[in-house]
C-alpha cells in the first residue's frame, strides 16, 4: 500500500513540475469507440473546451408577426399609445437638434385639459393633443377638444373668432400617428391640424381635390365656431395635413424646423385683412390673389397630400 501511495504522489509531482516549467501538461485520454474498420478501441483526446450550443435564431418574418399582432391587440393599446409617444418626441427631438437646439417635451399625466405633450423650442409653447391608428383601419374622423384648436385670446379677434371665453382655447394642434407594423421598425406618418391649417382651408388658400373632402372640412369648421370649448370637434382626415418627415412636422407646428417657416404668420394676414377689422400692422406686402398663393406654396412644400391644391384653382 505505502508503495502505491509512493507513485500516485511521484506522479502528480511530475505533473505539477511540467506546468511551472512552461509544458503543456498531457491531455487525459479516454478510451473510446471508433469504428476505422480495425478490431479493438483507439483512443481519442477530450477536448479542453466544451462544446456550447448556439440557441435557434427567431426568422425575421415571425419576430415582425408578433410585434404585428401585440401593436394591434385592444388589450395593449395603453401600451402602444406609450411606445408611439416615445417615437413622436424622439422624432421631433432628433429634428430640433439638426436644427441646433434641444426640444423640450413635457407630458400631461392627466387627461383632463385635452392634450397629451406639450413642445417648447424656447420660443413657442405647442400644446398638443395625439391620437395612433392603425394604417389599414379605415378611420375617417377624430373627436378634439375645441379649446385645443381655438385660438387663444391674443389671437382670437385677428383670427376671427368670438372675442370670449365660448371663442377662446389654447391654440394647440392635434397630431395623428398613422403606423405601419408591415415595414421594419414601425413606419409612421405624421398628420397635423391646428388653427391656422382650418383657416388655410377656411379661406380657400389650399383645398381638397374631392367634394366630400371640402364638405366634410366645411361641416368641422362650423361646428368649431359654435359651442363651449369643453365640446368635442369630430375633426375628419381631410382636414389634416401629411408632413413630409418630422423636420416638416416642426415647422408646420410653428416650431423651429429646418428652415423658418412663415406661413402661419400669412394665413393671420389673410384672414385679418380680409375681415371686418383689419389691423394697420397686418397689411399684406402683396395684392391678396398673391398672397394666397405664396402661402398655398409654403404649406404644399411642406406636407405629401397628392389631393392638396392651391385653393386659387
Amino acid at each position: 500500500m505505502k508503495g502505491m501511495a509512493r507513485k500516485d504522489k511521484a506522479k502528480r509531482f511530475t505533473r505539477r513540475s511540467r506546468i511551472k516549467k512552461g509544458r503543456a501538461a498531457r491531455p487525459i485520454r479516454k478510451k473510446l469507440p471508433v469504428n476505422n474498420g480495425a478490431r479493438g478501441n483507439t483512443t481519442a483526446a477530450i477536448p479542453a473546451v466544451a462544446r456550447v450550443a448556439t440557441p435557434a435564431r427567431i426568422p425575421a418574418s415571425a419576430s415582425a408577426e408578433a410585434l404585428h399582432q401585440w401593436m394591434n391587440k385592444k388589450a395593449n393599446s395603453h401600451g402602444r399609445e406609450a411606445i408611439l409617444m416615445h417615437r413622436l418626441c424622439f422624432d421631433l427631438q432628433i429634428a430640433a437638434a439638426r436644427r441646433g437646439y434641444y426640444l423640450n417635451t413635457y407630458r400631461d399625466d392627466v387627461d383632463h385639459d385635452g392634450f397629451d405633450l406639450i413642445f417648447d423650442d424656447q420660443d413657442s409653447i405647442k400644446k398638443t393633443q395625439v391620437k395612433t391608428v392603425n394604417s389599414r383601419v379605415p378611420t375617417g374622423r377624430w373627436d378634439i377638444h375645441k379649446r385645443i384648436l381655438r385660438p387663444t385670446l391674443e389671437h382670437v379677434e385677428k383670427l376671427g373668432f368670438e372675442p370670449s371665453q365660448e371663442g377662446q382655447g389654447v391654440e394647440g394642434s392635434f397630431i395623428l400617428m398613422q403606423f405601419d407594423t408591415s415595414k421594419p421598425d414601425i413606419a409612421v406618418n405624421y398628420f397635423y391640424t391646428d388653427v391656422y391649417v382650418c383657416l388655410a382651408f377656411e379661406h380657400e388658400i389650399v383645398r381638397r381635390r374631392h367634394a366630400s373632402s371640402r364638405k366634410a372640412i366645411a361641416r368641422a369648421l362650423r361646428s368649431l365656431r359654435r359651442g363651449s370649448g369643453e365640446e368635442r370637434v369630430a375633426v375628419p382626415k381631410a382636414l389634416m395635413l401629411q408632413a413630409r418627415g418630422p423636420a416638416e412636422l416642426l415647422a408646420l407646428s410653428g416650431l423651429h424646423g429646418p428652415s423658418e417657416a412663415a406661413w402661419q404668420w400669412h394665413v393671420s394676414q389673410i384672414v385679418n385683412q380680409t375681415g371686418p377689422n383689419p389691423e394697420p400692422k397686418m397689411e399684406f406686402a402683396q395684392p391678396l390673389p398673391e398672397m394666397k398663393r405664396l402661402t398655398a406654396e409654403e404649406i404644399r412644400a411642406l406636407v405629401a397630400d397628392d389631393d392638396l391644391l392651391d385653393g386659387s384653382l
